[in-house]
């Protein structure tokens, strides 16, 4: 099986690069996005976060204090 791949516009290049600083800043690494996480509600808040900076919403204020809290 021969994989092709389409080649993306500068405009779809910044808005990948803008997702992946967004998730960084909420501590959300989106390459290893499927790790073990044993507490559910984590995972929720997670899955919640990529959905909505996947497409291009705002991270809501409560959900964003949750994850940034995770971090420290």
């Amino acid at each position: 099986m021969i994989r092709t791949f389409e080649k993306l516009t500068e405009e779809e290049i910044n808005k990948r690069k803008l997702l992946y600083q967004q998730a960084d800043e909420l501590g959300i690494d989106l390459m290893s996005f499927d790790k073990d996480i044993s507490e559910a509600d984590e995972r929720r808040d997670i899955r919640r976060a990529v959905v909505l900076l996947g497409t291009g919403q705002e991270i809501p204020e409560d959900l964003r204090n949750r994850l940034l809290a995770r971090m420290n």
